[in-house]
């Protein structure tokens, strides 16, 4: 797999591996696997994928849109009535 990174950004991952005593491949699997595990509103939000004009309400948003989620129980299935 190949990745695009920003400028700067090899070296703050340089920083982390080396505070945390990990690896590159490491610490960006963590988060590849983080990321996805994320609702698809958090998601949206951390690629940009809102527009600016929304900005500032983006937080208020999201928290909503997560809170009329419904829960689901640790085995990804709804919990039983």
């Amino acid at each position: 797999m190949r990745i695009e990174v920003s400028p700067g950004v090899p070296e703050a991952l340089a920083v982390v591996t080396v505070l945390f005593g990990s690896t590159n491949v490491s610490v960006v699997s963590r988060l590849l696997e983080w990321f996805s595990t994320q609702p698809d509103v958090f998601q949206a939000a951390i690629l940009g994928l809102y527009p600016q004009d929304i900005k500032d309400e983006l937080p208020r948003m999201v928290l909503e849109r997560l809170r009329d989620e419904k829960p689901k129980s640790k085995s990804g299935s709804p919990k039983a009535a």
